[in-house]
């Protein structure tokens, strides 16, 4: 599937969309973490959120009339993208949590750009231009800067299971950038958030660890979590994938680490390094050398 010139006003719209989307995407660890404090446990929390989710756009669905129904086929290649590399990319990001820093969890996973560029270049026909590889390099390299620490020893175990959750997310963009193709953006979001409810609501109750005994501000934070970063965060990126394409889209996504740097400086009273704010613009200009790439 060759990703057709846009005109610069689309471009614009698409790039701005997955901005909007990164933004909604960065206040995900301050409101998780909200949530864990008040009594809610990690499944628990990724199961309402994604309930949530579903249900606000099944509301949409009715309300605005929309044809749902999905063939046989479209079905089965969004069951295995949702509840396969999906929910993969979830539950290894969180179990990597357990063996290494959140920080270098995250940096690892972003590594899912390179990997969505590649797997663009050969399945999706997208262009490998020298901007995008400029643009990787800066992004990465912001990225690095803003989340790096020290690193005295790493836990294998954590290194291998942030890569996975980047590799599998990297599949699940490129493949929801084929599915867009012939699928309504809120079709899509709809079923594969409904998928992702199902298959880690069945993990939790098979684990034992669907716990409602949680607070008033856990109750919110989850609010806060299927609204924001996951229903306004997925109508964006989906809908931005479909104006610039997955690998730019994935380039541009590495804005969130320093959206959620920003949130945390100015919502939570967080320090801000010069070396957050040198990687912070590194990222900056490596998405907008998108608009030319």
């Amino acid at each position: 599937m060759h990703q057709e010139k846009q005109g610069p006003g689309r471009q614009g719209l698409g790039m701005a969309l997955v901005l909007f989307s990164t933004i909604c995407l960065s206040v995900e660890p301050v409101a998780a973490k909200i949530a864990y404090q008040g009594g809610a446990t990690v499944m628990t929390t990724l199961t309402l959120r994604y309930v949530l989710a579903a249900v606000l756009f099944w509301l949409l669905i009715l309300a605005g009339g929309y044809a749902f129904r999905l063939t046989l086929r479209q079905l089965l290649a969004v069951t295995a993208l949702s509840a396969g590399t999906q929910a993969l990319a979830v539950l290894a990001l969180f179990e990597a949590f357990r063996y290494i820093t959140a920080g270098m969890a995250i940096l690892f996973l972003y590594f899912y750009p390179t990997v969505v560029t590649i797997l663009a270049f050969f399945f999706l026909k997208e262009p490998f231009t020298r901007q995008k590889v400029l643009a990787l390099f800066l992004t990465l390299g912001g990225c690095a800067v803003i989340l790096g620490q020290p690193v005295n020893t790493l836990d294998p175990r954590g290194v291998v299971l942030s890569l996975a959750a980047a590799f599998t997310y990297a599949i699940f963009l490129v493949g929801s950038t084929r599915l867009l193709a012939s699928i309504q953006t809120l079709v899509y979001n709809t079923w594969v958030t409904t998928l992702l409810a199902v298959t880690l609501g069945g993990l939790a109750l098979l684990r034992g660890q669907l716990d409602l005994s949680f607070n008033t501000e856990a109750m919110m934070a989850i609010g806060v979590l299927g609204i924001v970063s996951t229903v306004l965060a997925m109508a964006a990126l989906m809908r931005g994938v479909k104006e610039i394409g997955a690998s730019r889209a994935a380039i541009i996504s590495t804005f969130e680490p320093v959206a959620a740097a920003l949130l945390g400086f100015l919502v939570l009273g967080e320090s801000l390094t010069a070396w957050q704010m040198i990687g912070g613009a590194a990222v900056l200009a490596g998405v907008f050398l998108q608009k030319r790439a």
